[in-house]
């Protein structure tokens, strides 16, 4: 077997018996802050939503809301294969697709979970940016589903910064961290490539604002 092939099969193993292992044990290490502070209560109670977090962002959201059963979209790559893995072990769902790769098929189930009374989580600029650059889908599911769109902004007041393209952050243990929900949007149902432009823009801009105030509450520990 070659050693790619083997890496295949290995890295989703090692990933699945180690990653949900590893970011319990550094979750539980944290202090959380949330706003609103029932905010982990209310992902379990909530109608249909969908939940964006930038890409590099994503590592205390999955702990936060572990066992919520919110639908994740995963990339296709082998690196989602890995990342699919972690989050099912934590209690995620996982619809797989992205902007590059099984993108419409994943975008259609996607609406059809929602849909049915699910909630799905998206990283919008993902799986390859531009950094914290919005890409249409998340508009386009909030479009076809009614579903709103809740931006969630994700602080960390010490973290290490890898060299990723988007700059994943990897909070250190016992730092103090933040998850809060930015304003909502309803995406106007059946809206064309010009208008989803003109929602993507202004959604992008309240992902912006949630992350300025999540970081500002992780610094201070004030919301």
């Amino acid at each position: 077997m070659g050693r790619r092939k083997l890496s295949h099969r290995v890295g989703p193993f090692l990933g699945r018996l180690l990653g949900p292992t590893v970011i319990r044990l550094l979750g539980s290490s944290w202090t959380l802050a949330l706003d609103p502070p029932d905010l982990a209560a209310r992902v379990l109670s909530r109608g249909p939503a969908i939940y964006t977090i930038w890409h590099g962002r994503m590592l205390v959201p999955a702990y936060v809301f572990r066992g919520c059963g919110v639908a994740v979209m995963i990339s296709r790559h082998a690196d989602g294969e890995v990342i699919a893995r972690i989050v099912e072990a934590l209690g995620f769902r996982t619809v797989r697709g992205s902007s590059t790769r099984g993108g419409a098929a994943a975008l259609h189930d996607a609406v059809v979970l929602l849909r049915e009374g699910g909630s799905a989580a998206f990283t919008p600029d993902g799986p390859k940016g531009p950094l914290e650059v919005a890409q249409p889908g998340a508009l386009f599911a909030a479009s076809r589903s009614g579903a709103p769109l809740i931006p969630l902004g994700v602080g960390v007041k010490s973290a290490r910064i890898l060299r990723s393209w988007d700059r994943f952050r990897l909070p250190r243990p016992f730092t103090r961290v933040s998850v809060v929900e930015g304003e909502p949007l309803l995406v106007p149902a059946d809206a064309d490539d010009a208008e989803l432009e003109k929602w993507r823009l202004r959604f992008q801009e309240r992902q912006a604002a949630a992350d300025r105030r999540a970081e500002r509450f992780a610094e201070t520990g004030a919301p």
